[in-house]
């Protein structure tokens, strides 16, 4: 432990002095703040000044005593030699434990009272270390000059505790106040945030209602469309080549009922590529069908000697409606509507993104304005450690 123990003492007052409360709006916050950091540094100053006066004249005073240390003639005493040698040799150590000291402390400079205070702290506290066993065994033989030295080092140490012992509260208070100004700046941080956050949901809510707008009149124009005449005449037109495909496919279904697969199997049995297309047929009529208009089956048939006029007025029937469906296909017109559906199904997802955006914006403007409030307490009880009350 050092020879200081700056903070242990605390200077008891004879009266107690009346506390005035100041009152603040807090828009005021952060000039008072400033303004008193700066009374605080002038204060800092004023003392700081003042303790290296007083380091000054210690330097001085305990160099002289030094110097009488130093000249002190250890030969005259009247002590065995290991004795007086012991006490030259601790005096020397010591001596040089007391120079590194003055010139320590004719070397420290600090703008800062805390950080001050904790550098000669730290100086006192490594020189007490390394002189103590030196300074016990000089006082052998050099009692009355070490007695001296010891009380110059006391009174040095006694002033200075004294010094910071009565403005220990400008350290106190320079640490509330950079406590204050770090909420405040983080209160001033939030409110622009909070500030971005509105005008980003205002914008939000802006283009939402645009949207919806935009929405709405595809929505009238696709009422507008679904009863135009061109839109009813294309949608009968669809109507019809989907009653005729369903005719069409029952048809196919019709003619597969007429036709005699095992007979065309047992003709056709020794010819692979033929068999294959007799079971391609028997097994997917429809597609197989459709896809040459039947005139691979028509052709086995044929040369099976299968075919007989039903089929083929029922095979004539099927082609007949596939051309008219055919011609209807080439009369129908885009249907309008899909495009319309389409903007209108981007639009929705456009609403709902924007909506789920604002949302996000909203769950955060709540938890910074929560941050904000227990800062703003926190920083009230603050000020209110001071005697500053906000209004």
């Amino acid at each position: 432990m050092g020879i200081f123990n700056f903070f242990k003492k605390i200077v008891e007052e004879n009266k107690v002095e009346e506390i005035v409360i100041e009152k603040l709006a807090f828009s005021e916050i952060g000039n008072w703040t400033e303004k008193k950091i700066k009374e605080n540094e002038s204060k800092e100053k004023e003392i700081l000044v003042l303790v290296e006066e007083k380091i000054k004249n210690f330097i001085k005073d305990f160099g002289e005593k030094i110097t009488i240390l130093e000249d002190f003639d250890v030969g005259a005493k009247k002590e065995k030699d290991r004795i007086k040698n012991i006490v030259i040799n601790s005096r020397k150590k010591y001596i040089e434990s007391v120079k590194e000291l003055i010139e320590r402390l004719d070397n420290l400079k600090e703008h800062k009272l805390e950080k001050f205070i904790e550098k000669i702290n730290k100086i006192f506290f490594e020189f007490n270390k390394s002189s103590f066993k030196n300074y016990e065994r000089t006082t052998i033989l050099i009692g009355k000059e070490m007695a001296s030295i010891k009380e110059n080092l006391k009174i040095f140490s006694k002033d200075l505790l004294k010094i910071f012992d009565e403005n220990k509260q400008i350290v106190d208070s320079f640490k509330n106040l950079l406590i204050i100004k770090e909420k405040l700046n983080a209160i001033n941080s939030i409110s622009k945030t909070l500030e971005g956050i509105s005008e980003k949901r205002s914008n939000l809510n802006k283009k939402i209602i645009e949207k919806e707008k935009e929405n709405k009149t595809l929505k009238q124009n696709l009422d507008e469309i679904k009863i135009s005449p061109d839109y009813l005449e294309n949608l009968t037109k669809q109507k019809k080549v989907e009653s005729l495909k369903e005719e069409s496919k029952k048809n196919i279904s019709e003619l597969k009922q007429l036709l005699d697969f095992k007979a065309l199997a047992n003709f056709f049995h020794i010819n692979p590529e033929q068999m294959k297309i007799v079971k391609d047929h028997r097994e997917y009529f429809q597609i197989n069908f459709e896809r040459d208009n039947g005139k691979m089956i028509m052709d086995l048939l044929d040369e099976a000697k299968l075919n007989n006029n039903i089929i083929l007025e029922k095979v004539n029937l099927i082609r007949i409606k596939k051309e008219e469906i055919s011609n209807y296909e080439m009369k129908i017109k885009e249907d309008e509507t899909q495009k319309v559906n389409s903007n209108i199904k981007e639009i929705c997802f456009e609403i709902d993104a924007l909506k789920i955006e604002n949302i996000k914006e909203e769950k955060r403007d709540e938890k910074l304005r929560l941050n904000n409030k227990e800062l703003i307490d926190s920083l009230k009880q603050k000020l209110g450690k001071m005697n500053v009350e906000v209004v």
